[in-house]
């Protein structure tokens, strides 16, 4: 609208308004995991929305305001428009593959196989953009691709040992090359915005530094879970296990993962499947 009015200088810069999403993306992967990184991701999504409806509106009073002996410029051609839909939706869609192949993708998590920390329902992010030789610490939280023939295409869960270790699971205790993870309970009533998505016990588990809540149901899904497990990590590999130990199907049941399979980190919930106040860092203890 705005250049068939003749606006082409405010024309440009609203129609490469949505290279602010890929662009903030890619520098939301390169820094740490903050609420700023958030607000990279969310905002210009946003600020585009609203600068496309700002546009549309502005051209249409511009076209009220052209006096009747205006006449179209050499550009006011059908093929000039065809041409910059095609361009935008050709560059624009291929960018936005490209943030979510190499900077974040989303996805939406169907289970509670990782709650309390992850709620069915939640909208996640997960990082993309690592160095090829960078690999997964303790207490990582990770997407990773399904190594089983059931279930969904990528699982998510928590990186607890790699190459190296030593594990070994007896009941609820989890021993990390011979020590068990300190762990303290978490009151019930602290937990009570999340409604009946908790059940059973809830403690802080501590690993490498890292804090994060468990939950032990009492009721496994899976009678493979109960048994007493033991095995040393091989090179290359992470063992992985859900938040929701009584509830997971991780790798208790297929083994370590290969670090090749993780797909990316899990940074954020942007869209809490209950109460806003989980909204931001998702591997932060609430």
């Amino acid at each position: 609208g705005h250049v068939y009015c003749g606006r082409v200088a405010k024309a440009l810069p609203l129609y490469f308004a949505w290279l602010l999403v890929p662009a903030c993306g890619i520098l939301a992967a390169i820094l740490p995991p903050s609420p700023m990184g958030l607000t990279l991701l969310l905002v210009p999504s946003f600020a585009v929305v609203v600068v496309y409806v700002y546009a549309a509106v502005d051209a249409w009073l511009l076209a009220h305001q052209i006096n009747a002996s205006y006449s179209p410029r050499d550009y006011n051609r059908a093929s000039v428009y065809w041409l910059m839909i095609v361009a935008q939706l050709v560059i624009s869609i291929s960018l936005i593959a490209g943030v979510r192949r190499f900077a974040y993708e989303a996805f939406l998590v169907p289970v509670n196989s990782m709650s309390p920390t992850i709620l069915a329902g939640d909208r996640i992010l997960a990082r993309k953009l690592f160095s090829p030789d960078s690999f997964p610490q303790r207490g990582d939280l990770v997407v990773y691709r399904n190594p089983t023939q059931t279930g969904g295409r990528r699982f998510i869960g928590r990186v607890v040992a790699v190459a190296g270790d030593a594990i070994k699971i007896v009941d609820d205790q989890l021993l990390v090359n011979g020590k068990e993870l300190d762990r303290d309970p978490v009151p019930a009533e602290s937990l009570s915005a999340l409604g009946d998505q908790i059940k059973g016990r809830v403690s802080q588990e501590k690993n490498a530094g890292h804090r994060y809540l468990v939950r032990y149901d009492g009721i496994p899904n899976d009678a493979e879970v109960r048994q007493d497990f033991e095995a040393t990590v091989q090179e290359r590999h992470v063992f992985i296990l859900g938040d929701n130990r009584d509830g997971s199907r991780d790798s208790r049941h297929f083994g370590a993962i290969h670090a090749g399979d993780i797909e990316g980190y899990v940074d954020y919930v942007y869209w809490p499947a209950v109460t806003w106040s989980r909204l931001g860092l998702a591997n932060q203890l609430r």
